[in-house]
């Protein structure tokens, strides 16, 4: 098994978590965790939980929200009255995973954690260390992750998306390699890779020409802050539509109602671009590896857009980008009126978006049309990002 360094670290805050995981969506229950509860006789928990409509093995029920969305489980003081009556082996395998993703090559596993929880994200961006993977024994893997085991390893495709993994593994690890570079180099990798028009054995010559190229290649940047404080506008009533209830909408409509109804814009974009060129500008220089952190933990926690042709890696690939542009454009909103941005900020941000977006694999179709523009996704994610 590979695991990210900081896995074992984890151990859940509970009633100390900002964004507690049992509030904001409906938790399944197994079929078995559901006969456990059952079994107890426990009027409580009972009248608490539903069989869904179309039961399966490991949705076989769901446990019954109440006001503001929150588990029926959960006490006043954010705990589990589950864990507090009976034990921690009554929770659901939902519960007790989260936030904990695994991502199963049968005899080898990766495993990650979610950015969503903000105790992960905590740990995870505490340091300007680079993103290490360790093994079973705890000891570095630098790289040449053996990710596809023999059992799997007649299928080419993801072989090949093994070295393509490693090959990210060390760029974004890079540190004389900026952002922008990595960025412009994964687009076109996995644009070769996903249309198949590399060969197994041609791999290591193309990663070798396209690094080199995008290295050599001058990057044509521009601010344009207008342009990010449109998208946001529009992205802002695109979230707001969609009628959610959760910490991420309520900063968002917060936001769009002090920035933009009935607010003098011009004011808005001096304050917005002085923030960027300076604050957040201030905030890269001491984190510099912070995006590039988020980019390849992201490819590690979700390699199969790498390894298993069902899934579009363009499309997988767009998704990180976009989380990482919304929430680098939010955490310059938010912090208008601070003297300084801390990387308190950017989790609290980071966090929300990946909560919300973490868990799907491509980005859905009204946010797709906001970074679709003539069919340039990545050409408009990236102008947005470094805009």
């Amino acid at each position: 098994m590979y695991k990210t360094s900081y896995y074992d670290d984890f151990k859940c805050i509970g009633s100390e978590c900002p964004n507690s995981c049992c509030v904001g969506w409906e938790i399944d229950l197994d079929i078995k965790t559901f006969q456990k509860y059952r079994d107890l006789h426990d009027s409580n928990i009972n009248k608490c939980i539903s069989v869904n409509q179309k039961p399966t093995y490991d949705k076989f029920a769901k446990i019954k929200n109440v006001k503001d969305q929150r588990c029926s489980f959960l006490d006043k003081n954010n705990l589990c009255n589950i864990q507090k009556k009976y034990s921690e082996k009554l929770l659901s395998p939902t519960c007790s995973n989260f936030p904990r993703r695994k991502v199963d090559f049968g005899s080898k596993q990766l495993s990650s954690c979610l950015l969503s929880c903000p105790e992960i994200s905590r740990i995870f961006f505490a340091d300007n260390e680079e993103f290490k993977i360790i093994d079973d024994e705890k000891k570095l893997v630098d790289t040449n992750l053996k990710i596809i085991p023999d059992e799997f390893r007649n299928n080419l495709y993801a072989v090949s998306g093994e070295r393509v993994f490693n090959f990210l593994y060390k760029l974004y690890n890079s540190s004389d390699i900026s952002l922008e570079k990595c960025l412009m180099i994964t687009n076109q990798i996995i644009n070769e890779f996903s249309n198949k028009k590399i060969e197994p054995h041609e791999l290591n010559e193309v990663f070798k020409y396209i690094k080199s190229f995008f290295l050599n290649h001058k990057i044509e940047k521009k601010i344009d802050t207008e342009m990010q404080l449109n998208f946001l506008k529009k992205f802002f009533r695109c979230f707001l539509n969609k009628k959610i209830n959760n910490k991420l909408s309520e900063l968002i409509n917060k936001l769009y109602a002090d920035c933009f109804l009935n607010r003098d814009l011009k004011k808005i974009k001096l304050l917005y671009e002085k923030n960027k060129l300076h604050n957040f500008n201030q905030f890269l220089i001491k984190h510099p590896n912070i995006f590039k952190k988020f980019f390849i933990h992201e490819f590690f926690g979700k390699t199969q857009l790498l390894t298993n042709e069902d899934f579009d890696s363009n499309d997988g690939f767009y998704l990180i980008f976009f989380i990482a542009l919304v929430s680098k454009l939010i955490i310059i909103l938010n912090t208008l009126y601070k003297d300084k941005i801390v990387v308190e900020d950017f989790i609290e941000v980071i966090s929300l978006v990946s909560r919300y977006y973490g868990g799907k694999d491509n980005l859905d179709k009204d946010e797709k049309e906001l970074v679709s523009k003539d069919n340039q996704t990545f050409v408009n994610l990236f102008y947005l990002f470094f805009g």
